[in-house]
């Protein structure tokens, strides 16, 4: 079903996942975000906990975390994504993990959390203010009294250019393009990985993100009943200033 509030037409909430599953861990094994996964480690109670992923992908995120821990945690992930989810389930040392494949602006698992958080941008793959206000409804309804909710987003920089074609990787048998439009105005990048081998031919690999800036979360995270508890510029601790380009951000549910 098309869905035009992603900006491309024909995508729908599970076609990042779709495209991307085959290539996922490859082409993000370098990414430098472990420093989110041991500061959530921090985050968590020393008793056994329950812990939900929002677009738990292929589980890299939670095959990091996951070892961390001593307690028998009860572990949840959600993904829109068969493809993703297929992928998932290989990683042996995560087969106690409970995967559910749904939109987590729609639906999350009826449990109570101590612990929600969603890695790398994976927030902005929601398409627009009604998804990622009922997100934060939802995770509000699901956090426990005491529970958290982190997120690790960047904020994009203004493009040189709307629209941006470059090389990604080129080999003897094959090329990937990247191209990706910028709308500063709706907030949005669109784009195309664009895999060319003279095996398989050409295979489209499509992705649409749409951003808000600290305080839109903040904003829309009040109005769910979320506060914002912590805000840092990196897993170390680093200072958040608002020229950086990336956050981590933790809130809770608010106080009566």
């Amino acid at each position: 079903m098309n869905d035009d509030r992603f900006g491309i037409a024909g995508y729908t909430s599970s076609t990042y996942g779709d495209a991307f599953a085959d290539v996922y861990d490859e082409w993000y094994s370098s990414l430098s975000d472990s420093d989110f996964v041991e500061f959530i480690a921090t985050l968590l109670p020393d008793r056994p906990a329950t812990i939900l992923e929002l677009g738990v992908g292929t589980g890299r995120l939670l095959e990091q975390l996951v070892p961390m821990r001593s307690h028998p945690d009860i572990v949840y992930g959600i993904d829109s994504s068969g493809a993703m989810l297929n992928k998932f389930t290989g990683r042996v040392n995560l087969q106690h993990v409970t995967v559910m494949q749904a939109d987590f602006s729609l639906t999350l698992p009826e449990a109570t959390f101590d612990l929600i958080f969603v890695g790398y941008n994976t927030l902005f793959n929601l398409p627009d203010d009604d998804s990622l206000a009922a997100c934060f409804s939802l995770i509000n309804d699901r956090l426990s009294p005491d529970g958290v909710f982190a997120l690790d987003v960047v904020v994009p920089e203004p493009a040189s250019s709307p629209e941006v074609v470059t090389v990604k990787s080129m080999r003897a048998d094959g090329v990937t393009l990247s191209v990706s439009s910028h709308d500063h105005e709706q907030q949005r990048i669109t784009g195309q990985f664009i895999d060319i081998t003279n095996e398989n031919g050409v295979k489209l690999r499509p992705w649409s993100v749409r951003y808000w800036t600290p305080a839109q979360l903040d904003s829309h995270a009040r109005q769910a009943g979320l506060t914002l508890v912590n805000r840092i510029a990196d897993g170390n601790g680093a200072v958040h200033d608002e020229d950086d380009a990336r956050h981590i951000s933790v809130y809770t549910r608010q106080r009566d």
